[in-house]
């Protein structure tokens, strides 16, 4: 009986222990001049008590309760074993939660170099990519002033403002599918006193492997839209009467369907957009109860959702990518249709008219009816 307890209760031998890794959270990759590619590693820094840290500074940098660990190869993977030979301890890649790539590899060597990250066994398929503006190490090394690590920043960040997380799993099946192309959260810094503070800034699109163009601005909103990632978002719209007269919405849900037409030589994509807001900033001297001002409202709402629309489909047109899956409609509603047209895609995508149709309706219209200050 001894002998047997004995036996089952022996360790796994071959398992590090925690204090013998360097816990990986967020991963950078960058171009250098020489075109070198450059990993950035932030590395959880140990509690007191839990092991010695590392503390040469011509090898790392300290951001906040982490480490950024950088080396340099002519791959990814020759960059991560001259990177495992400075630590002390076993990288582990297990707690990898954000992949964030310079603007530079973006542009030239991404699918490449992202071949790494997509083979290693040891590397989840659910992190999620984003792209910076400037180099992935000088973003890992900004300030995040509420959140301890910068997947901490990214992770909530991607939550709040989309609806369905883009991992690397989805990234790679869209990377040559010339029915839809990829897009990828672009965030940058912004300067706050002494510190550059990261912001999601829009999207970084993708046509087949390379990185061709930005979506930001008005036109971020108008994806966002397309790709039904609006809740809780506020669009703000002026009416033709009285001048200048500003209302804000908030977007309750909204759903929006792609309907290719077949007829003649050059395919039609209807795209409607259907959404439920509700009144949260009234700066009119009109009630909220009245029916015909509520009408006034949706109208001028479900008109500049429209404009917003119309003008980042023209945006993705002109960069040649496809990126709301006009190509990827067409597949599902005519198999057979989208093997004509499967070969000319790319020669036709820039020209397919699209027809945008907007229907508003107000919910909700707050606590009152009237505005503040009228009685």
């Amino acid at each position: 009986m001894t002998a047997s307890v004995l036996l089952f209760s022996t360790g796994c031998w071959d398992r590090n222990e925690v204090n013998d890794l360097a816990i990986v959270t967020t991963a950078g990759l960058d171009q250098k001049k020489d075109g070198e590619i450059e990993l950035s590693l932030e590395i959880v820094i140990p509690k007191e008590g839990g092991g010695k840290t590392q503390q040469d500074n011509s090898k790392s940098k300290t951001s906040g309760s982490t480490l950024i660990w950088s080396a340099s190869g002519a791959t990814v993977a020759e960059a991560a074993s001259e990177l495992q030979r400075k630590l002390s301890r076993a990288v582990y890649w297990g707690q990898l939660e954000m992949l964030v790539v310079g603007d530079s590899l973006s542009r030239s060597q991404f699918r490449e170099q992202l071949d790494y990250l997509a083979r290693d066994s040891n590397i989840r398929l659910r992190i999620q990519p984003f792209v910076c503006k400037g180099t992935a190490r000088a973003f890992l090394a900004s300030a995040s002033p509420l959140e301890r690590t910068k997947a901490d920043f990214l992770g909530g960040e991607s939550k709040r403002l989309f609806r369905r997380p883009i991992t690397l799993n989805r990234l790679v099946q869209n990377l040559g599918n010339i029915s839809k192309d990829a897009v990828i959260p672009y965030v940058d810094t912004t300067q706050d006193g002494k510190e550059s503070v990261p912001y999601v800034k829009g999207y970084a699109v993708f046509s087949r492997d390379r990185m061709v163009g930005l979506i930001q601005g008005e036109s971020f909103s108008g994806m966002k839209w397309i790709l039904k990632q609006t809740r809780g978002d506020v669009e703000t719209v002026k009416l033709e009467w009285p001048p200048s007269s500003l209302l804000s919405l908030g977007v309750l849900s909204s759903s929006t369907r792609l309907v290719p037409k077949l007829e003649g030589e050059m395919p039609h994509m209807d795209v409607s957009i259907e959404a439920e807001m509700s009144v949260v900033q009234n700066t009119t001297h009109f009630k909220t109860s009245d029916s015909k001002f509520i009408r006034a409202i949706e109208h001028a709402a479900a008109d500049k959702i429209r404009q917003k629309v119309e003008t980042t489909i023209k945006q993705a047109q002109e960069m040649g990518a496809d990126i709301f899956g006009f190509g990827e409609a067409i597949n599902q509603r005519n198999p057979r249709e989208w093997q004509h047209l499967e070969k000319r895609w790319k020669r036709i995508y820039p020209s397919v008219p699209a027809n945008v149709m907007v229907k508003v309706k107000i919910r909700q219209i707050g606590m009152n009816d009237e505005p503040v200050g009228d009685s």
